[in-house]
């Protein structure tokens, strides 16, 4: 066979599974749609589609600094996504490759070139940790990282959303029963790798977690996360998270209000416990329990609406179990995935709810056919297509719809 006709046919192949591609993911949207689970919704946006936000000046300020730098690694078309503590969240496409990603930049030097020591700490310790827990479809992937002048950046898989805007999108800002089952399983899928290689996240809450663009929750943020000690099981710090997101045995007793009251309460139990958090320390951040701090340690209370969900008793055993006052109580995280992976299969009668990403020579055959096709990075050879929305009717992709 010649090199024409080689050529000619692996084109056609691409076509094919480009096709193949699309039409799964539409399935499997469907399908989520008839269970009735919760979705974003949102469009799936080309650069050319999406509007920048407007900018205060600091923003804008750091954001020019930013692109400028990005711009010197070859990256383009850059969006605004959101700000972080030390630095900003852009969308930034490679111009050769159609690939899109989420960069974090955070910065690491003042203009005149001072270093900031313990910010540069955090972020190389952030860069080990997610290259530890890199491969899991449930949690962020670290695809690069390199410094500019300022900036350290982290170069991430782009994600659609966040599970808070999902919750916020119901008028009662609540999930309904299938849809908290379904991110409680792809949330506790990612704890439960990362618990694997020895890591903490420290700061588990809804704003970070990422919903991708299968509709699947992924743990992120890890600018806060620990390695765990290998023989003892717990950190090698004390809680580094966010305050309100911390199990009662990670709190200082030296705070009168919170600490203290969880401290006395344990050392009336006759319970030793550690400050440094573990796997199951992480799996009861559920927030300050105010119930809890008034009335010591009560069950929690189930209302009539969860009374009438149809997985009532599995819920309430997990709830009640990750959430025991006594750390050494508590449910391991892998006997929670057991329970929820098995309530998706049931449901779904899948045994595993991922769609089949295109791979990267397909990838670039499909990328040097249609100027109209960008692609999201996944791991590190899937890839997911983003098409205008008219994309079929108009290509040469149209006689397959």
């Amino acid at each position: 066979m010649d090199i024409i006709s080689q050529n000619l046919n692996a084109s056609q192949e691409a076509k094919q599974k480009l096709v193949l591609h699309v039409q799964n993911r539409n399935k499997f949207k469907e399908m989520y749609r008839n269970k009735s689970v919760q979705m974003l919704d949102k469009p799936e946006l080309v650069f050319s589609d999406i509007k920048e936000p407007k900018l205060n000046p600091q923003q804008a300020s750091i954001y020019q600094t930013m692109k400028i730098e990005l711009t010197e690694k070859g990256y383009s078309d850059f969006r605004f996504l959101g700000q972080g503590a030390q630095g900003l969240v852009l969308l930034a496409k490679d111009s050769k490759t159609q690939m899109r990603y989420a960069i974090k930049g955070v910065q690491v030097r003042d203009i005149q070139g001072n270093l900031y020591d313990d910010v540069q700490n955090k972020v190389k310790q952030e860069i080990d940790i997610l290259e530890q827990c890199r491969g899991s479809p449930y949690v962020v992937s670290l695809l690069d990282s390199f410094e500019g002048k300022q900036f350290i950046y982290l170069v991430l898989n782009e994600c659609q959303g966040t599970l808070t805007e999902i919750i916020d999108m119901n008028q009662n800002k609540r999930l309904n029963e299938i849809s908290a089952i379904k991110y409680a399983k792809d949330i506790t899928e990612g704890l439960y790798y990362i618990h694997s290689k020895n890591c903490l996240v420290n700061d588990l809450k809804m704003d970070n977690i990422l919903i991708d663009y299968n509709g699947n929750a992924i743990v992120s943020d890890f600018g806060l996360a620990d390695k765990l000690t290998d023989k003892s099981g717990y950190s090698a710090n004390q809680y580094l998270g966010n305050f309100i997101y911390q199990a009662p045995e990670c709190y200082d007793p030296t705070d009168k209000i919170i600490g203290k009251v969880y401290y006395d309460e344990y050392q009336k139990l006759g319970v030793k416990v550690k400050q440094e958090p573990s796997n199951r320390s992480e799996a009861c951040s559920l927030g300050i329990d105010f119930n809890l701090v008034f009335n010591k340690h009560k069950p929690l209370n189930y209302d009539s609406e969860f009374q009438n969900f149809v997985y009532r008793k599995q819920l309430k055993q997990l709830i009640d179990e990750l959430t025991q006052f006594i750390p050494r109580n508590r449910l391991p995280i892998k006997e929670a995935l057991i329970v929820l992976k098995g309530i998706i299969c049931f449901e779904f009668q899948l045994d595993d709810m991922l769609i089949e990403m295109i791979d990267r020579d397909t990838q670039q055959l499909a990328s040097s056919l249609e100027n109209e096709i960008e692609f999201v990075q996944d791991l590190s050879n899937k890839f997911y297509p983003i098409m205008q929305e008219d994309f079929f009717k108009y290509t040469i992709f149209s006689k397959f719809f």
